[in-house]
């Protein structure tokens, strides 16, 4: 008779005594930490709400057992197999699940934020509503017959970019970017895209590579790697009033009515509108400072555009 330790595990006459003790049913039975023998036979099962937080199942064979409703935060189910198992609203928050076998199994709204999916085969899994924030993939486990379309993503980021997986985290998100492409779900897609830059801009060195780390922080505040084209319009608006500012102190009068004009000044400069009167009364280095103001302001709304553009024309 197993007691749960790694040294003597329950097998499945242990849990069947178990579920019998608690009424015979598994809902509400505690066996949060346990061990149980490796490739333990759990077919035939009613599992439904039954708590394994932090219980070491490896490669357990969960074939078309119900655990609807099961706490299975952070268990260990490396190599599991869950093929066709009934996983609905279950928690797997933080769960392995190396090499595990999901193939047709139900994950309606199940939790798995922050698990780890190493090599999961998840063909014709039904993952409608579950929770995928924060989850850790391979890559290959995401293909054209995997239902993803309904799933939830959070704010779409992906524990592979953390330091070491952060070359991984490329590869994933750049398939799921195609997935929600192939499937029409542009703005996911973009979500995705734009996680797949952040991962690259991380996986540079300042030290090793500067260029390429300094030219994605820039694409990054400016337009969000095209995906966020309204920080064009925030990066204009801030070199305007700055810009207006520079000209504003080094003017002759600091009196308001002057910041006005020295604001105005800055606009139709950053417009390339052209000054106007009003250009009689500067001197030749705040004609040239106009003049840079206005490529920047003629680069910031081609930016926009095609930012824009981009994101409207999908």
């Amino acid at each position: 008779m197993g007691d749960g330790t790694e040294q003597n595990p329950y097998t499945r006459e242990d849990l069947l005594r178990l579920i019998e003790e608690n009424g015979d049913k598994a809902e509400g039975l505690d066996l949060s930490g346990k061990w149980f023998k490796e490739g333990i036979d759990l077919r035939g099962l009613h599992l439904d709400n039954i708590i394994l937080r932090y219980a070491n199942l490896p490669k357990a064979n969960f074939q078309e057992v119900s655990l609807s409703g099961a706490n299975l935060q952070q268990a260990d189910l490396t190599g599991a197999n869950l093929q066709e198992a009934d996983l609905m609203k279950a928690n797997l928050q933080e769960a392995g699940l190396i090499n595990a076998n999901l193939r047709k199994a139900s994950l309606v709204a199940a939790n798995f934020q922050k698990a780890t999916l190493f090599f999961v085969d998840l063909q014709q899994a039904n993952l409608i509503g579950a929770k995928l924030q924060g989850i850790v993939l391979a890559g290959e486990e995401i293909s054209s017959e995997i239902e993803i379309e309904h799933v939830d993503w959070g704010n779409y980021v992906l524990g592979n970019e953390r330091s070491d997986l952060i070359l991984v985290a490329q590869a994933v998100y750049r398939r799921l970017k195609q997935w929600y492409t192939n499937v029409g779900m542009y703005d996911v897609a973009g979500k995705f895209f734009y996680r797949e830059m952040e991962s690259k801009r991380k996986a540079h060195s300042w030290k090793k590579e500067p260029a390429s780390k300094l030219s994605s922080w820039v694409m990054r505040l400016l337009c969000g790697y095209g995906e966020r084209p309204f920080r064009v319009v925030g990066f204009a608006t801030l070199a305007i009033v700055i810009l207006a500012f520079i000209y504003f102190f080094t003017g002759s009068a600091w009196e308001w009515p002057a910041f006005w004009n020295s604001l105005y000044f800055s606009a139709v400069s950053f417009t390339a509108l052209g000054y106007g009167s009003w250009v009689e009364t500067t001197n030749g280095w705040i004609r040239g400072l106009g003049a840079f103001e206005a490529f920047i302001g003629v680069f910031s709304m081609a930016l926009f555009l095609v930012t824009f553009t981009r994101k409207m024309t999908r």
